[in-house]
């Protein structure tokens, strides 16, 4: 295994730990130097023995249930003593003892080793079931994107700038960049890192300013371009702490298209409502560290709806690089990445529907039931494709997926 190297880059004035990572662990495909072999019934015993000592082969296990022995052998010459104990005639079979894993998929993207967050929801585990889908779209309502960052570029669709009013949705402040590649960074490509949903596509809308400034009105007209077109997850890592109707009768209008919105509970470690995340019918997420703790800058209260890692995420920045960077921002698109997964494996799914399964297949991380710090729970990957794969076994036109509890999110 070869060492990463580090070194920092500056972004937004702020100096951020980036990691060049170029190591791939080399795990052998069965256990070196064992071989399994069942002997063929009514050989003689001393036969047997002869030709196993002949072959260097010791036998460590004997299993009378399965007639099968264990085989310790020279590894070097591993393969020469199976193909020549074939070849005796003496046994029904001769083969490697091969190594099983866990039901999840590990990419080979570098980077994944870094990014603990992943591990943490279980999204591995979710893999096996669905990466995602290109079918299933998510609104990154940000910065924009940086258009050919070489983990980003395969997931992009066509955006708009609401700033410019035009097509560049070109990253100018790097956030979005970040935000889009925790959603969905190609994953098992070789390089950088994975996001949540490796094959959804994202549509890049920009909102906000060169001077780090987003008008509401650019928000709402964004939430509205999406659902207009169909777009059934978006994410909105941006924040203000005055409520709108003009915002809520946007989150309103793609609610009623289907659309479930994802909002980060922003930065300042108080219960003040942020918005669009206290808007009703808005998934608001708060910020968990590795330990499962409120991460001290995150935002909570009763208008929280679920929680998600957001401490040193590392994530595609602008430029075609990596860094770590921190922040109910990257807490919400998470969620984000989630909800695109369990639309993928279930497409059929009501926005009700799948605010619930998020919400009843977190994990508890705090109080029992609801927790004004993290909602229903932190978010679980595995626990959410499952639900709603079993959702779409279990759907009938007479038997709606029910209803397992009130949704905090459904004010």
């Amino acid at each position: 295994m070869r060492p990463a190297s580090a070194f920092f880059v500056k972004i937004n004035g702020l100096f951020l730990l980036a990691v060049s990572l170029a190591w791939a662990a080399d795990v052998p495909p069965h256990v070196p130097g064992r071989l399994l072999a069942a002997p063929r019934p009514g050989i003689d015993a001393n036969l047997l023995e002869y030709t196993l000592k002949l072959h260097a082969a010791v036998v460590r296990k004997h299993s009378t249930a399965i007639a099968a022995i264990v085989l310790e052998v020279p590894e070097e010459s591993s393969e020469a003593i199976m193909v020549s104990l074939q070849r005796t005639g003496l046994f029904e079979y001769v083969e490697r003892d091969q190594y099983a894993h866990t039901a999840a998929e590990f990419p080979n993207d570098p980077g994944f080793a870094s990014e603990w967050h992943l591990t943490k929801i279980q999204s591995p585990q979710a893999w096996s079931v669905t990466t995602g889908s290109p079918s299933v779209m998510v609104a990154v309502i940000d910065t924009g994107v940086y258009g050919t960052h070489p983990d980003l570029e395969s997931n992009l669709a066509p955006g708009w700038n609401f700033v410019k009013s035009n097509s560049d949705t070109s990253d100018l402040l790097g956030h979005g960049t970040a935000v889009a590649g925790t959603i969905a960074a190609a994953g098992n490509n070789g390089i950088g890192v994975a996001g949540v949903s490796w094959q959804s596509r994202m549509m890049p809308l920009v909102v906000v300013d060169e001077n780090d400034l987003a008008a509401y009105s650019n928000i709402a007209e964004a939430i509205q371009y999406a659902a207009d077109r169909g777009v059934r997850v978006m994410n909105i890592s941006v924040g203000g702490s005055a409520p709108s109707s003009t915002l809520q009768s946007a989150v309103d209008y793609a609610w009623s298209k289907g659309a479930l919105i994802f909002a980060s509970a922003m930065n300042n470690g108080a219960s003040d409502p942020y918005y669009p995340a206290a808007c009703n019918h808005v998934m608001a997420v708060s910020a968990t560290d590795s330990n499962d703790h409120l991460a001290s800058f995150s935002n909570y209260g009763n208008w929280v709806a679920i929680s998600a890692p957001g401490d040193s995420i590392l994530t595609t920045t602008n430029g075609g690089g990596y860094a770590y960077w921190f922040g109910t921002s990257f807490a919400s698109p998470l969620v984000a990445g989630v909800a695109a997964l369990s639309l993928s494996i279930n497409p059929s799914l009501t926005n009700a529907e799948l605010l619930t399964i998020l919400e009843t297949s977190a994990d508890h991380v705090g109080l029992p039931g609801y927790d004004p710090s993290f909602g229903w729970g932190r978010v679980n990957a595995f626990n959410a494709v499952t639900a709603a794969r079993q959702a779409l076994v279990e759907r009938s036109p007479a038997r709606p997926l029910p209803v397992l509890r009130q949704s905090r999110s459904l004010r």
